[in-house]
């Protein structure tokens, strides 16, 4: 059966299937799945870009998104 539990790529806002993702990294203990390379690399270069502190918009959308579904346990990275 063929996990349908998607995540959005926190760069450009596309959805990301994590079996298909392009590319992935660990930020504060959470696995984030990007649609290419190049959204990966953008994202490392300058994450603050990315993340908001005060989780709105975009980021809360991810963040909701992550919680429903994982049922409140992000994916944790192996490293």
């Amino acid at each position: 059966m063929r996990n349908a539990t998607r995540y959005i790529d926190p760069v450009c806002g596309i959805e990301v299937d994590p079996s298909t993702a392009a590319a992935t990294t660990c930020y504060n203990g959470i696995e984030l799945y990007f649609c290419a390379e190049s959204c990966r690399r953008r994202f490392e270069a300058a994450p603050q870009d990315f993340v908001v502190s005060e989780r709105k918009g975009f980021w809360r959308r991810y963040l909701e998104r992550l919680h429903k579904a994982t049922g409140g346990k992000p994916p944790t990275c192996g490293h």
